[in-house]
């Protein structure tokens, strides 16, 4: 059985009169463990996908499963648990605390979970050991996806979701980031 099943997942979204269909009876699995790009063009619903198998956005219809439970269908603190323990999610826009220093905003994430990593380890798998103290405000662009990187992985979940992880980031550290997602899909993140 698969690890993530999307079943004629749709999701609309209605203004006033238009309905807009972002995602229309999407299809697909994922074994446990495998690590899977989704790519499209822009509008194609990547990061609706994305947000839906989060749990940070829900389906209009179908059904979402992830290790054996219907995420579509998870009440409130079950949805929370579920975001807290089984997603690391790293958003387009990095989405930091800006009045966070980059070790709190990775502490932060730490706080929430069970065996969590170290914060100040974890920034430095991502090439910032000696940024910890910076707020975003101080740090570059791919600086801050690096941060949001490390509290995404800070908590060990079970999955990562990645919209445009390496979007603001330059060749090289593309390079190292993306050798980070496959040492941590080696060690069986999906």
């Amino acid at each position: 059985m698969p690890y993530i099943e999307f079943k004629n997942v749709c999701k609309e979204y209605k203004m006033g009169e238009i309905t807009i269909k972002a995602l229309d009876k999407a299809n697909f699995s994922i074994e446990k463990g495998e690590l899977v790009v989704i790519v499209g063009p822009s509008g194609a619903g990547k990061t609706t996908t994305l947000n839906i198998l989060g749990g940070m956005d829900s389906a209009t219809s179908g059904k979402v499963i992830v290790d054996n439970k219907e995420v579509t269908h998870l009440k409130n603190k079950e949805l929370i648990k579920y975001r807290r323990d089984d997603i690391g999610f790293v958003f387009q826009f990095y989405n930091l605390i800006q009045n966070l220093t980059a070790i709190e905003n990775v502490e932060i994430a730490t706080q929430l979970c069970k065996n969590a990593l170290d914060p100040e380890k974890t920034l430095e798998k991502v090439g910032l050991k000696n940024r910890k103290s910076n707020f975003p405000a101080q740090l570059s662009g791919g600086e801050q996806q690096r941060v949001a990187i490390a509290r995404a992985i800070a908590n060990k979940p079970s999955m990562i979701l990645a919209d445009e992880p390496t979007g603001a980031l330059d060749t090289e550290t593309t390079g190292e980031i993306m050798k980070l997602f496959i040492e941590l899909n080696k060690q069986g993140r999906t």
